[in-house]
């Protein structure tokens, strides 16, 4: 494909464009009235529990894999605690309900053990998850925190707490009990900016990697169905730069060859459309040829949409392997 080639060298002097970000409510993190509630250990000398509640709409719309979550923090020191867990869960509820685990009808946990997080007034703080989720992109989402205090646990700084938007976010919350099962508190008002760092789509390979065999890999991009695909293969991790993103695969000739479409019989449908759900499934068929072993490949790719940033709508993670006898 043609225009694939094309964008791998314009990509090189590419301007700036958005990143993988989802904003809730806005991306101003110095802007905004500040909130102590859950961050601050010290403030309430005690376990919380707190559940935050984003609508489809705030959410954007399309699905994507949630990979970190930030706040807009108003203070600079650390917050530590001996337990944390953090978890998301879709909802077709439209409010929030007094009993805590309603609100989650089916949890995922991005975070579980201890942290101490360390933060900076004014700007976007990331909490380090461990897990990911993958959003649906037609539900509402809840976000549910709570932490065990412990004798170790603190929260220094200036003001204490995060920005909000008054009326952008509704939550809850409960002291004293990280197992609370009902609120102690609720507000249409005070909910957490919330920043969630996405990839909007994954791709994952299959089959054995060996001369004469077969590698399949299934991509999916739920929020671009019906968009143009270009799957891409490589000697190297690059990058290639695109705007404020990254394509890790190298300009070589391997490049080359799996997206210029001389190759069909080896790189089987490495270009096309995805499908009404956004996935679509790509073949790199190994030649039998033994000295082929111990080479090191990567796979990685794109979707296509002219109105977006340098002409890729989004960017996937890449998939690498060795070739083994």
């Amino acid at each position: 494909m043609r225009v694939f080639m094309t964008l791998c060298v314009a990509l090189l002097l590419a301007g700036a464009a958005a990143a993988d970000e989802v904003y809730v409510p806005d991306n101003q993190p110095a802007a905004g009235s500040t909130n102590v509630i859950p961050w601050q250990a010290s403030f309430m000398s005690t376990d919380c529990r707190y559940q935050a509640f984003y609508t489809c709409t705030q959410l954007g719309g399309g699905g994507y894999l949630v990979k970190e979550i930030s706040f807009a923090t108003d203070w600079t020191g650390n917050f530590k605690a001996t337990q944390l867990q953090i978890r998301l869960s879709h909802t077709t509820a439209t409010s929030l309900d007094a009993t805590l685990d309603n609100n989650i009808p089916a949890p995922f946990t991005v975070y579980n053990g201890p942290i101490t997080w360390n933060t900076t007034s004014g700007v976007w703080t990331p909490i380090g998850l461990t897990g990911t989720f993958l959003y649906n992109g037609v539900d509402n989402v809840v976000l549910d925190i709570r932490y065990i205090a412990g004798t170790n646990s603190t929260s220094s700084g200036t003001a204490g707490g995060c920005r909000y938007t008054r009326g952008a976010i509704p939550r809850n919350w409960a002291y004293g009990n990280y197992n609370a099962t009902v609120r102690s508190g609720t507000d249409l008002n005070a909910g957490l900016k919330t920043r969630f760092t996405v990839d909007r789509i994954s791709l994952s390979a299959s089959g054995k990697p060996a001369p004469g065999s077969t590698v399949t890999f299934l991509l999916s991009a739920p929020g671009d169905a019906g968009l143009p695909y270009q799957l891409g293969t490589s000697l190297g991790m690059g990058p290639i730069p695109i705007d404020t993103r990254t394509l890790n695969l190298s300009l070589d000739d391997v490049l080359v060859a799996s997206v210029g479409g001389k190759l069909p019989a080896i790189f089987q449908d490495y270009g096309g459309t995805l499908d009404a759900s956004g996935a679509a499934q790509g073949k790199l068929n190994l030649p039998a040829i033994p000295v082929l072993v111990g080479i090191r490949l990567h796979t990685a790719f794109l979707t296509l949409k002219a109105p977006a940033p340098s002409g890729v709508q989004s960017v996937s993670q890449t998939a690498s392997f060795t070739i083994t006898p």
